[in-house]
């Protein structure tokens, strides 16, 4: 259980705006309300071929996740592909989870798992081109070195060409892609080389790199399907209109998704120790062979080319909406120097996400200042702070609501009646991690690559957030050094000046009286003399101490240079004034006692209540003070003497 009190499924996946992962996502809706759990989806970034440091950062999501606290795991391996991830994301489960685990999209020996079974499903693709269409030159277009999937297309493909006597030169007649559309030039050299061992068909692993090597055979003069036939896997649906529509292979993401739910509902209802002992399940799933263009057995319908420019037309329009919407997000984030103003940023564009139903923000936390407000860390804590919340579309304010991050929200984000799935990804730039977003999408309604651009723009605003803070902090820093006394840290003459000048006009203007004490410290020579500068210094601080601990909280104090300290109490009388002087001696002396020197530190104090008007002037106040406490000191040497 995370936040609320229903039981918590985790999903792991990568690239959760895919067509692949929008089916898994709202298959996951689905079962979520259907067996009565809270989803939240950990998603992260990462692109086969990326070298950049976010998409590599983006791992620090493996050892964030609650993985100890969620009831039920399910994870899409497959779809991670930078380096890495997959094995880092293992070894977390196997050291923290204690609940069922299912994979889904992938076979596995270690774990249960809903897989496409490529026999029902890549077997009668290759069967429909080797009796069907009757061909024998037929080569593979597989995914990079090592892609699970891939492995299994292409044994199945070495099988069913051996079934139909046919020989694999894997030299010539299999090349390996990136499962991307950009990997078509480097296919084709690879098996359109031999003139006279040209390919009848290439079946590829999936159908990107089928749409890419389409392109590059239309560009060398080469016509599909009438030249040669070319296959794909997955039916995506943004294969470009001017390729001919694949034959390929439709595989149930819903139904995965949808199966592995049911499974870890099934063990986490009634999961029995002779299961466990018995080892994983693998639970294979069937797909759909659809017959497209490529292969001369499909068509287009009569509105195929109506629905297509409508679908994309408005997917046109839409990017062209979140082109802008992101653009303004960015200047106005970037612009922002505290919480208050980006919440009022986020609240001021909640038109732009009408698909999120609801959003929070929380950001790690390290602790409270001196007024009880929460410090931000740029490293992930044991505790959160919620910053920001959109509940039903509607602004919720700041909450500010601490909690323990492995809840990932706080009880107010809970349902009573109703199952939600979340959205979650970390907000980070480079090695610095802020918190994280959870949207909760209205129903129906799916993540798109829009909220990853929006993460990425809100991480950049925290991250500048944070360093204008810093530097906030640097030059709060240095300039009270220029205006504290470094032995007693009260504050110098300029420091004097500077805070008590505005305080000073007010009190001149409303004809208030003010308070100044001037103390002087007693055979501070004599110390220095006898005992060292140590001494004396440790004598200077030792009064300061004690100053400070006398002193009311509205009093300005200060070392005005040498022996001598002033302090001044506004809106001060005779009665407060003397309460302090009294409490000054009584502090030198428990200072005295409780440090035990061989010496024993003393000073004289003058004190002069005034009453100001528009001609007072601060350094006539000190002056008269000063006097005062000369006059004391003096009284003090002739009663030493007598």
């Amino acid at each position: 259980m995370c936040f609320g009190k229903r039981k918590t499924i985790g999903v792991f996946i990568c690239k959760a705006y895919s067509f692949f992962d929008n089916a898994v996502y709202r298959a996951l809706e689905e079962a979520a309300k259907r067996y009565d759990y809270d989803v939240v989806v950990f998603t992260t970034v990462g692109y086969f071929s990326s070298q950049n440091e976010y998409d590599s950062q983006e791992r620090g999501m493996f050892a964030f996740a609650p993985i100890e606290q969620l009831d039920g795991i399910i994870v899409a391996p497959d779809t991670y592909e930078v380096e890495g991830f997959r094995e880092q994301l293992e070894e977390e489960l196997k050291a923290r989870a204690k609940c069922p685990i299912v994979l889904i999209r992938h076979l596995s020996q270690q774990y249960d798992c809903v897989y496409t079974d490529e026999n029902l499903a890549f077997r009668p693709l290759l069967q429909h081109l080797l009796e069907k269409h009757g061909l024998k030159r037929i080569s593979f277009l597989a995914g990079y070195e090592g892609h699970p999937d891939s492995i299994l297309r292409q044994k199945v493909y070495m099988e069913e060409m051996q079934a139909h006597g046919l020989t694999v030169d894997e030299e010539k007649h299999i090349a390996h892609g990136n499962m991307w559309l950009n990997c078509g030039e480097a296919a084709y050299e690879k098996l359109f080389s031999d003139p006279d061992d040209l390919p009848q068909a290439v079946v590829c692993a999936n159908d990107y790199m089928a749409s890419g090597l389409m392109r590059t055979l239309r560009e060398k003069g080469i016509r599909v399907p009438e030249d040669v036939i070319v296959t794909g896997y997955d039916n995506v649906p943004t294969i470009p209109l001017e390729e001919p529509t694949l034959t390929t292979i439709e595989q149930d993401f819903a139904g995965m998704a949808m199966m592995a739910m049911e499974e870890v509902d099934r063990q986490i209802r009634n999961r029995s120790a002779k299961e466990e002992a018995e080892g994983p399940r693998q639970m294979p799933i069937g797909a759909k062979l659809v017959l497209g263009e490529s292969c001369g057995c499909g068509y287009r319908g009569d509105d195929f080319y109506y629905k297509i420019c409508k679908e994309r037309g408005e997917e046109t329009d839409r990017m062209a909406s979140r082109e802008v919407s992101m653009t303004y997000l960015t200047i106005e984030l970037n612009a922002c120097d505290d919480l208050k103003e980006l919440h009022r940023v986020l609240v001021s564009k909640m038109a732009d996400t009408p698909t999120v139903r609801d959003y929070y923000l929380c950001l790690f936390e390290k602790g409270l200042d001196e007024e009880g407000n929460p410090i931000f860390a740029e490293e992930v804590t044991d505790t959160a702070c919620l910053v920001h919340a959109m509940r039903d579309r509607q602004d919720h304010g700041m909450p500010m609501i601490t909690f323990d991050r492995r809840k990932l929200l706080p009880e107010i984000a809970g349902r009573k009646n109703e199952a939600q799935v979340f959205f979650l990804m970390l907000l980070h730039q480079k090695e610095d991690a802020y918190g994280y977003a959870m949207f909760h999408f209205q129903p129906g309604e799916t993540p798109s690559v829009f909220f990853q651009h929006w993460n990425v723009i809100l991480s950049g605003a925290l991250s500048n957030m944070h360093k204008r803070n810093e530097l906030k902090l640097l030059y709060e820093e240095r300039r009270l050094s220029s205006i504290t006394d470094i032995m007693t840290r009260l504050l110098n003459r300029r420091g004097l000046e500077e805070q008590l000048s505005p305080v000073w006009q007010r009190l001149c203007a409303k004809k208030e009286s003010a308070s100044f004490i001037s103390f002087d410290m007693d055979r501070l020579k004599k110390i220095n003399d006898t005992y060292g500068h140590q001494a004396g210094d440790f004598a200077i601080r030792l009064t300061g101490n004690a100053i400070r601990r006398a002193a009311p909280k509205e009093a300005i104090l200060a070392r005005m240079g040498g022996d001598e300290f002033l302090a001044v109490l506004p809106r001060g009388n005779r009665l407060t004034t003397d309460l302090f002087v009294r409490n000054f001696q009584k502090e030198l002396k428990k200072l005295n006692e409780l440090e035990n020197r061989a010496f024993t530190v003393e000073a004289s104090c003058g004190s002069v209540v005034f009453h100001l008007n528009g001609m007072s002037t601060i350094e006539e106040c000190i002056q008269k003070s000063d006097e005062k406490m000369y006059t004391e000191k003096e009284k003090r040497h002739a009663c030493r003497a007598d």
